[in-house]
């Protein structure tokens, strides 16, 4: 009994040991899962923030790439524009334009009077700028110089009138523009043949083409040969006006090229026709303060015209004359005078705008001084100048806007 008594108590005791023992076992287990649970917990979140990030990512360089899309199509159309508007300035300013525009003035004296205007404010003391942007502007810028440049030599014997300027003063034509002068005119040797050399010297040294005299006849009879615009010209000075014989050019002496006979400049003419685009011709001809061109003035044209030219610029008269067409060809009778001494008057720069359809088209400049020292000037209405011109003319009109057409 004492014995069974013992064994219980032991089996309660060991018995109560194993429960106890199951209990931590069981506590322990379940301490062990949670930390299990948390770790996955925390990495199924990383995992999420991971993706979102990513996807956050994603979008914005979707986003990035679509603003960069609309920002380099804004950035092409502005470049294109840029360009388009680049190309527009360049053909207005002729860069890329095939039309040719050539302005040509009459008599061209300088005084006292412009040379001390010059001296002392520039080249806008003789000429305003408006009228300075015509002839500076224009491809080629053409006028009768009709005076030697130079300090030499005597003047001329018996001849009323004798002209000639100081060389330095050949920077007057550059600030102009000019680019070539016709030296085909009654006061080119009024101071003769050593002043007439000087005045070739200094205007080759100015980078200036004249026209109309030479160092021989082979140089006085040749054209001026540019290219303007893809358009080729030649353009021929000669007189029809010379105090004496020994003016003119010959194998071995220098001085002008005449046209009293047209038979020479005529042939010339027809060559030049048949290798360049445009023939044009400069002549010195008719009678001083005579509206009306002479007879001979018409025919001598019209000689041209059948040669080859296709237009015909006339000067000396010191007025302005009036114009015609032949056979669709502009004959310019006279521009009178530009910038000739001291006197003032109405007068014309004449733009012939040669296309590559073989058009022209001329459009008259009116301009005048309106007194002693004034720079010449644009009019601003020149209406009854118009009317004038057109009345004076045979076949031929100018409109309000200051165009000349032939009278259909």
């Amino acid at each position: 009994m004492k014995h069974l008594v013992k064994g219980l108590g032991i089996g309660f005791v060991s018995g109560i040991l194993l429960v106890a023992a199951y209990l931590l076992l069981f506590q322990a287990n379940s301490y062990t899962a949670q930390p299990e649970g948390i770790v996955e917990t925390a990495e199924n979140e990383a995992g999420s923030s991971v993706e979102a990030e990513k996807a956050e990512a994603e979008n914005e360089e979707s986003v990035e790439g679509t603003i960069s899309e609309a920002e380099d199509s804004e950035l092409k159309e502005t470049e294109e524009q840029e360009a388009v508007e680049e190309d527009e300035e360049a053909e207005s300013d002729g860069e890329f334009s095939n039309t040719a525009v050539l302005a040509f003035a009459g008599d061209v004296l300088f005084s006292d009077i412009y040379l001390s205007a010059y001296d002392s404010s520039g080249i806008t003391a003789i000429v305003d700028t408006e009228m300075l942007s015509h002839m500076q502007n224009a491809d080629l810028f053409l006028l009768n110089e009709e005076f030697p440049f130079s300090l030499r030599g005597e003047a001329k014997e018996g001849k009323q009138y004798t002209f000639r300027t100081d060389p330095k003063y050949v920077s007057i034509l550059q600030d102009l523009g000019t680019d070539i002068v016709t030296l085909a005119n009654n006061h080119a040797l009024d101071y003769g043949q050593d002043a007439f050399c000087d005045t070739l010297d200094t205007l080759n040294q100015a980078g200036i083409t004249y026209i109309g005299g030479g160092y021989d006849l082979t140089e006085a009879s040749a054209p001026a040969v540019y290219t303007v615009n893809g358009q080729s010209f030649a353009i021929f000075g000669a007189t029809r006006v010379s105090p004496s014989y020994d003016w003119y050019a010959t194998d071995s002496q220098p001085g002008l090229f005449q046209t009293y006979d047209p038979t020479r400049l005529n042939a010339a003419i027809a060559e030049a026709d048949a290798e360049y685009d445009h023939v044009i011709v400069f002549v010195h001809w008719g009678v001083e303060r005579s509206e009306t061109p002479e007879d001979y003035q018409r025919t001598l044209a019209q000689g041209y015209i059948d040669a080859g030219a296709d237009l015909i610029v006339g000067c000396h008269p010191h007025v302005l004359q009036g114009f015609e067409y032949y056979n669709g060809v502009p004959i310019v009778y006279s521009l009178g005078n530009y910038l000739f001494s001291n006197q003032t008057g109405e007068t014309l720069l004449l733009e012939a705008s040669f296309g590559t359809d073989s058009s022209l088209d001329i459009q008259l400049v009116p301009c005048q001084r309106k007194g002693s020292g004034q720079a010449l000037s644009v009019i601003s209405t020149p209406e009854t100048l118009y009317s004038r011109l057109t009345e004076l003319s045979f076949g031929a009109e100018i409109t309000a806007d200051g165009t000349l057409q032939a009278i259909q």
